[in-house]
Formats: structure tokens, sequence, C-alpha cells
């Protein structure tokens, strides 16, 4: 197995935004914040009477909305459609980006039957533990086909660096099969695009909670907005 490591190297911006989106895929933080937020709001403009918690509930009731079920289905449905077409170039490497240990899970055993199967011959590990790449070691993948790193702090340097293993591959790799969850797949698809990677999107399914469900559904749809502000798709 060849990995490699780099010294923690946190960006200020991330820690931020994973409290914003930690905030936003909270409820019982989000409701009550929110509600705060326009009452004071509210009454600095100047609102009285009723019309001010009328407002407040409204907001509230509006914000609600984004946890239910039906909130869940759409912005799921909505993220499926931002998920590119499938190249047609074969691919020979399957690489997984970094998810925590439950997504891992699913990831490594997808990506040890493809191996085990002949459909990819290498499998990379981008900004994930070293403890992903030894499972797939523990699911039969050869040492000697798995690379990986710890690196990547985001989806875009998981695309970026990765890129930049690809090409210096004797032949270059300029198609992937990457696989990770519904969720982040099209946005992790369409950042490997940028860097002139051709993509086979693999998607896997997680037993998962409602509950998780509509926090990847809200955090991605919400990085995805945040890519497209930021001229990355």
């Amino acid at each position: 197995m060849t990995w490699t490591s780099c010294p923690p190297d946190p960006l200020a911006w991330v820690t931020w935004r994973d409290l914003a989106l930690h905030l936003l895929s909270t409820p019982w933080l989000a409701l009550p914040l929110t509600g705060l937020g326009l009452g004071c709001g509210l009454g600095w403009v100047g609102l009285r009477g009723w019309g001010r918690p009328s407002l407040v509930l409204l907001g509230m009731v509006v914000l609600g909305f984004l946890y239910s079920p039906i909130s869940t289905a759409a912005l799921s449905q909505w993220l499926d459609r931002q998920r590119p077409m499938a190249t047609a170039l074969p691919t020979s490497v399957a690489v997984l980006v970094g998810r925590g240990p439950q997504i891992a899970q699913a990831t490594t055993t997808l990506a040890a039957r493809l191996q085990r199967d002949g459909l990819v011959e290498q499998v990379y590990v981008s900004g994930d533990s070293q403890a992903t790449a030894d499972q797939l070691l523990r699911l039969g993948v050869p040492s000697g086909e798995v690379f990986g790193d710890d690196c990547a702090r985001t989806t875009w340097e998981n695309a970026t660096r990765t890129a930049s293993w690809l090409r210096q591959r004797q032949p270059p790799v300029l198609a992937i099969t990457l696989i990770t969850d519904r969720w982040q797949l099209p946005r992790a698809a369409l950042a490997f695009q940028r860097q002139g990677i051709a993509v086979r999107p693999v998607a896997v399914p997680l037993p998962i909670s409602a509950s998780e469900q509509n926090h990847l559904a809200l955090r991605e749809t919400a990085a995805t907005l945040l890519y497209w502000v930021q001229g990355r798709l």
C-alpha cells in the first residue's frame, strides 16, 4: 500500500462552514435561533403588534419544512439531476473520498468487489484516514493496488489532489470510477470533471435513518450551491 500523510493543517473557513452546516442541519438549534433572529430583526425595523410574532412563526414553519421527508426527497432528487452522465471510457482506478467510517464501510465494500471482479485495477482513497485503506486490504484488495492520502480537506481538494496523482501515473489515468454516497456524488463528480478527469459516478446505498438522509441532503444542497457561487462547478 502506498499512503501519503500530511501534517494537520485545518482551514479556518472550513471550520466556520462546518459550524454553519451543522446548525442548518440541526432542527433543535436552527429553529429557535431563527425565531430569535427574526424577532430581533423585525423589532429593529420597528414592526410591532401581531404582525411580528406572526412573521416569526411563519419563518419557523418555512424553515421547519426543510426537515420534513418531503424536503429530503425533493432535495435528493434535485441533487440526482446534477449528477453528470457516466463516461464511456474504461476506468482502471476507483476513487473513494473521505466521508467518515460509516460511509467508508459501504464504499470500501463496493470498491473491493469491483477490483475482485476485474472492473477496476487500483483503488485510491482521498482525504480519509488510513483505516479506510486498511479496510480495503482486509477485504482482499492487494496491497500493491491500494493508494491514498489523508491530505485533502474538502471535496475540491479531493478532486485536485487526486487528479494530480492520476496524471503522474504511467500512462496517465484520465477516467475514474468515483464511489461515494448519493448526496455527495454529483458535486464530487463535477469537481473531478473540472480537473479534466472523466468520471463514472457510482452511489453506494447506505443503511441510514431519515434524519441522517435529511442531514446529507441539506448539507450537500448548500455545498453544491456554494461551489456554483465559487465558480467550481
